[in-house]
């Protein structure tokens, strides 16, 4: 089954963290770990700051689109990766060994075509 691994952040304590590069260097060598295991599905990107967002919302069926990210919180999405695991135990498992401890991992299974409601 198919995972999405999102990471959540605060992009201020992130970016501005001393010690950004090291934590940088371990997050690539989990990924690493990972794709040489089989897990990785789809390798993911990471995000620029939620400062940089755009976001259409709809009022009244009309499409407004405003500068920011789509809620007003300290932490967002930083990046996402899609893994594959036997269940969700397995992917809890593979989300505790993510590095950044000063990030959450958010896990959702991934809607197969077809499983739409499931």
């Amino acid at each position: 089954m198919k995972y999405a691994l999102m990471f959540i952040r605060n992009d201020d304590e992130w970016f501005n963290s001393s010690d950004y590069q090291e934590k940088y260097g371990e997050i690539g060598s989990w990924f690493i770990e990972l794709a040489q295991g089989g897990r990785i599905a789809n390798p993911g990107v990471e995000l620029q700051p939620a400062r940089n967002a755009t976001t259409v919302r709809w009022n009244d069926e009309k499409p407004i689109v405003t500068d920011g990210p789509f809620m007003e919180s300290k932490e967002g999405i930083g990046g996402i990766t899609i893994i594959e695991a036997a269940d969700l135990d397995e992917a809890i498992a593979v989300a505790k060994g993510w590095p950044a401890h000063d990030h959450a991992v958010e896990i959702r299974p991934i809607v197969e075509h077809g499983e739409i409601g499931a």
